[in-house]
């Protein structure tokens, strides 16, 4: 208000101002022939030596001129700045900066579809965690996994709480898809580290996804080892598995991205064939593989050792390959969320069911000088044996629960 009543008393000023210059400029036009040109000139004269010093008469009507233009700019100044201050201001876009569930969840002034844009670019934990919100909102549910992934599986480690809305966003994401089931880890996940209060009241509404009647373990889907048309398995090549105590993650190492059924079948018998002919195996090295779909497929028998970690490293070691080459060459690529996703949840199971925990899960390069699981994979499965060793309970079986 203030501002505005000092901008109208500059703009009266100006006027008056340049009236008078205007006005005294034309009497002195007018009365150009006429004695009193001189009283006017004169009168000029003095109004502009005593603003600029001495000024020579016969100047002092160009002087004259000048100042009325002088007067006309700055009484145009005025009136944009006056413009301006009475120009409503469109507040520019904030982007959450703490991760809370008013931040998070928040209704949003806009659309979805703006705020998105504003987000698109974003790199902080509240703001990744806003865009996958935005994204289950308008109906993007595989595009919130990704986004979610960001945080879970970058290279820098999540805190409880971020991770708690992530897992949140995840398993939301997965129930939206029709897949309940895949989310349920990371529904547990969340519930085992929610400290904002709304966050929690939202998990404990959630429901408990049913368990899918897999045709080897029960609970997760696994593609059939027939499914995949191998080769019979040299039996006299293949010892005896002995009782499981750990897990290898290993990727293939060729480059792949089909997320096909045909495609991924028919690149584990390539795998096989290249084992047994090539390596002398006798059969697939690997109990489990996962494509970039999260399809599981069941590779050698469990009742066989696996042949992936050299010699006596192979004891009591079940081997889980995701296909792809997670190396940062021109050549790799990285993992797929979904591989992922089906990796934890193969990895839990196995360990649920065989009773051991995080500390027996490693990478092929803890047994070898090798870079498998490739460099883009083997950040991921450190920090998921972290987090199963710091909280042992996430292990527990439906039965411990009960």
């Amino acid at each position: 208000m203030v501002r505005k009543l000092r901008c109208h008393r500059l703009l009266e000023g100006s006027l008056v101002i340049n009236r008078q210059f205007r006005s005294e400029w034309l009497d002195s036009l007018r009365h150009s022939h006429s004695g009193e040109s001189n009283r006017v000139s004169a009168r000029l004269t003095m109004r502009l030596s005593l603003q600029s010093g001495d000024v020579d008469t016969n100047s002092a009507a160009n002087l004259a001129n000048r100042h009325a233009s002088f007067g006309w700019i700055v009484l145009l100044l005025l009136l944009v700045g006056c413009a301006d201050l009475s120009r409503k201001r469109t507040p520019t876009y904030q982007e959450p900066n703490n991760v809370t569930a008013s931040a998070i969840f928040a209704v949003g002034q806009g659309s979805h579809e703006v705020e998105l844009q504003h987000l698109r670019n974003t790199r902080d934990a509240a703001g990744l965690l806003r865009r996958a919100w935005l994204e289950l909102q308008v109906g993007q549910p595989q595009a919130a996994l990704d986004t979610s992934a960001q945080i879970l599986f970058g290279s820098d480690k999540p805190s409880a709480n971020d991770e708690s809305f992530a897992r949140y966003i995840r398993a939301e994401a997965y129930r939206r898809q029709g897949n309940q089931e895949r989310g349920k880890f990371d529904l547990d996940r969340a519930r085992l580290l929610a400290l904002d209060p709304e966050l929690q009241r939202r998990l404990s509404k959630s429901p408990k996804p049913r368990s899918l009647a897999g045709p080897i373990w029960g609970k997760l889907p696994i593609m059939p080892r027939a499914s995949w048309q191998p080769r019979p398995a040299v039996r006299s090549n293949l010892d005896a598995m002995q009782q499981p105590r750990r897990i290898t993650i290993h990727h293939s190492a060729m480059y792949f991205r089909d997320t096909g059924q045909r495609a991924a079948a028919a690149q584990i018998s390539r795998i096989q064939r290249d084992h047994m002919r090539n390596r002398s195996y006798g059969d697939i090295g690997y109990h489990f593989l996962i494509d970039p779909s999260g399809r599981i497929w069941e590779g050698r028998k469990m009742r066989y050792q696996g042949a992936h970690a050299s010699g006596s490293n192979n004891i009591g070691n079940i081997g889980v390959c995701l296909l792809g080459n997670f190396v940062r060459q021109k050549q790799g690529q990285g993992p797929t969320s979904a591989q992922i996703e089906s990796m934890e949840g193969l990895v839990m199971q196995m360990m649920q069911h065989y009773g051991f925990g995080g500390e027996s899960l490693f990478c092929h390069s803890d047994f070898k000088n090798t870079a498998c699981p490739g460099t883009r994979m083997q950040p991921i499965v450190r920090l998921f044996a972290r987090q199963l060793k710091r909280n042992p309970r996430i292990l527990a079986t439906e039965e411990d629960d009960e």
